[in-house]
C-alpha cells in the first residue's frame, strides 16, 4: 500500500482540520538511492500505521536544561531506555518518527522532537485545557521527563497514517541510523495477506504485459477506508 509525495503538494492535517504544505528538501540526482530508501521506509511505516488501530498520537519535545537536544547520540540512549521502559511498563505499541525543529535565528544547529503513533494500557495523561481546532483535547504525557509533551486520542481514522509518515523526509533522513523507531509486544509490522487461487480471465482487474518475461498479469488497487463523514466528502483526505 503505498502513495506518493510531492513537493508542492498538500496533505490533509485530521488535528488542524485542513490541507497543509508538504516540503522535501531537493538532493542531487546521484542520491537517488537514498530517495529510494526513504521511499521502502514510507511504504513500510504506512503498512505498520494501518496494521495497527492506534490509540495516540504524541507529540514529545526536549527541554534544553534536562538533556542536550542537539545530539542525536545521547538523546537515543535516553529515548531507547524510556522506550523500553513504556513496553514493559505499560504494554505500548508504538512507531516513531524522529524530527528536527526549524533552526532558532542565528542557529545553524537545529533541536530534535518526535511524533509518534501509540497503543498503551495505563498511560498516565492529564488535560492540558486546551483543544486541537477540531476540538479534540490535548493532554500530556505524565511519563515524559525530558521536555514538554501533547497527547490526542485517535478515533480510528486512517487519515493519521498518512499524515505522519509525511515526517519521514530528506530533512530528516536517519536522525539516529533509521528513518524511524518501532517496538512493543503486539505490534503488528506486516498487512495480512490470503492467498487465493482465482480464475484469470474472470478476475476483474487492469492487465499489464511484461514482454520480456512472456507473461501478463493483473492488479487491482482498492481505496482505503479513511473514515470519511458527510461533513467531510470535500476533498478528505487526499494529495490535492
Amino acid at each position: 500500500m503505498a502513495y506518493k509525495f510531492v513537493e508542492g503538494k498538500t496533505i490533509w492535517s485530521p488535528f488542524e482540520n485542513k490541507f497543509v504544505p508538504i516540503t522535501m528538501m531537493k538532493e542531487p540526482e546521484e542520491k537517488r538511492i537514498r530517495y529510494d530508501n526513504m521511499k521502502r521506509a514510507i511504504d513500510k511505516a504506512f503498512e505498520i500505521g494501518l496494521c495497527n488501530e492506534f490509540q495516540y498520537f504524541i507529540t514529545l519535545t526536549l527541554d534544553k536544561t534536562k538533556i542536550d537536544r542537539y545530539d542525536p547520540e545521547k538523546i537515543y540512549k535516553k529515548l531507547r531506555v524510556w522506550l523500553s521502559n513504556m513496553v514493559q511498563r505499560h504494554q505500548m505499541d508504538y512507531i516513531l518518527f524522529p524530527e528536527y525543529h526549524k533552526p532558532e535565528p542565528g542557529q545553524t544547529e537545529r533541536a530534535i522532537h518526535f511524533h509518534m503513533l501509540a497503543n498503551a494500557n495505563t498511560l498516565k495523561l492529564s488535560d492540558s485545557g486546551k483543544k486541537t481546532k477540531n476540538g479534540q483535547t490535548i493532554y500530556n504525557l505524565l511519563g515524559w521527563k525530558y521536555g514538554f509533551s501533547t497527547v490526542i486520542k485517535l478515533d480510528g481514522r486512517s487519515a493519521i497514517v498518512k499524515y505522519v509518515t509525511k515526517y519521514i523526509t530528506k530533512g530528516n533522513a536517519k536522525i539516529f541510523g533509521k528513518f524511524y523507531l518501532s517496538g512493543g509486544r503486539t505490534l503488528k509490522r506486516e498487512v495480512a495477506a490470503e492467498f487465493l487461487n482465482i480464475d484469470y480471465a474472470s478476475f476483474d482487474g487492469q492487465e499489464y504485459e511484461i514482454p520480456a518475461a512472456g507473461m501478463r498479469v493483473k492488479y487491482k488497487t482498492f481505496d482505503l477506508d479513511w473514515g470519511e463523514t458527510a461533513d467531510e466528502k470535500e476533498g478528505f483526505p487526499h494529495e490535492s
